[in-house]
C-alpha cells in the first residue's frame, strides 16, 4: 500500500509539471503571436502614412502646374484680339521677369474706346468710299490690344503682335494703318511676298496717333505678315487695319 501511494504522488507531480510546461509554452506562443500582430499593425500604419504623404506631395505639384498653365492660357487669351482668324499677339520677356503673366495692364479704358472709334471711322469711310478711301476694301482689322501684360510679380512683359496670313493676294495696293494711344514707341514691319517695309510710330496719351505703310502687289503673292513691336517701357493700346485699293 505504501509503494502504490508513492507511485500515485509521483505521477501527479509529473502531470502537474507537464501541465505547467505546456502552459508556459502556450503563453510564449501567445506572446509571440501578439508581438507579430502588433508588428504587422505598425508596418501597415507606416505604409499607409507614407502613401498618404506621397499622394499629398504629388497632388500638390499637380495643382501648382495646373495653376501655372491656367494663368498662361488666360494671359495669352487677353493678349490677342482680332477680327482676322490668323492674328495673334504674344508676350516677350522684358529682362529676366521670373514670373507669369497674370493680369491685364492698368491702362485707361478711354484708350481702348478712342482706338475703336478710329477703327470704326476709317472702316465706315472705306465702305462709303469717302475721299481718300474711295474704292478701298477692308482686308483685315486687329485690336485694340495693350502693349504689355502685367506679370505675377508686377513686372511688365511687352506684347508683340506677329500676324501671318497665307492666302492668294489679289492685285492692288495694300495700305496698313497702325493706331496707338498712350506713351512710348512702336516698330511696325509689313511684308507682302518679297516686299518689306518698316515704320515707327510715337504714341501720345492725349489722342490717337497713326502711321501708314503701303505695298503694291501684282497678285502673285501668297503671304502677308504684320509685326508690331513695342519699345522698352511702352504703355499704350494699339490696333491696325489693312485696306486694299484695286488697280
Amino acid at each position: 500500500m505504501f509503494t502504490a501511494t508513492i507511485t500515485d504522488d509521483y505521477r501527479n507531480n509529473r502531470s502537474m509539471e507537464w501541465g505547467s510546461k505546456m502552459d508556459d509554452k502556450n503563453s510564449i506562443n501567445r506572446n509571440r503571436a501578439i508581438r507579430a500582430a502588433l508588428a504587422a499593425v505598425v508596418v501597415a500604419a507606416m505604409i499607409i502614412a507614407a502613401t498618404v504623404a506621397l499622394t499629398g506631395l504629388i497632388g500638390g505639384r499637380g495643382g501648382q502646374s495646373a495653376l501655372v498653365s491656367k494663368e498662361q492660357i488666360s494671359s495669352e487669351a487677353r493678349s490677342s484680339a482680332s477680327t482676322s482668324p490668323s492674328a495673334s499677339a504674344s508676350g516677350a520677356s522684358e529682362g529676366d521677369t521670373g514670373g507669369k503673366r497674370a493680369s491685364a495692364p492698368e491702362l485707361p479704358a478711354s484708350y481702348t474706346r478712342q482706338i475703336e472709334e478710329s477703327l470704326d471711322a476709317d472702316k465706315l469711310a472705306a465702305e462709303n468710299g469717302d475721299g481718300e478711301f474711295a474704292g478701298a476694301e477692308l482686308v483685315t482689322q486687329f485690336g485694340p490690344s495693350p502693349s504689355y501684360s502685367t506679370g505675377t510679380y508686377g513686372l511688365r512683359q511687352p506684347n508683340v503682335a506677329h500676324n501671318v496670313e497665307n492666302l492668294q493676294i489679289e492685285a492692288g495696293t495694300y495700305q496698313l494703318t497702325v493706331y496707338c494711344i498712350g506713351t512710348g514707341n512702336l516698330t511696325v514691319d509689313y511684308e507682302i511676298g518679297n516686299t518689306a517695309k518698316r515704320g515707327t510710330i510715337r504714341c501720345d496719351d492725349k489722342q490717337v496717333q497713326q502711321t501708314t505703310l503701303s505695298i503694291d502687289s501684282a497678285g502673285n503673292d501668297t503671304t502677308s505678315i504684320v509685326t508690331i513691336t513695342p519699345s522698352y517701357g511702352t504703355a499704350c493700346v494699339f490696333a491696325y487695319q489693312i485696306l486694299r485699293f484695286p488697280r
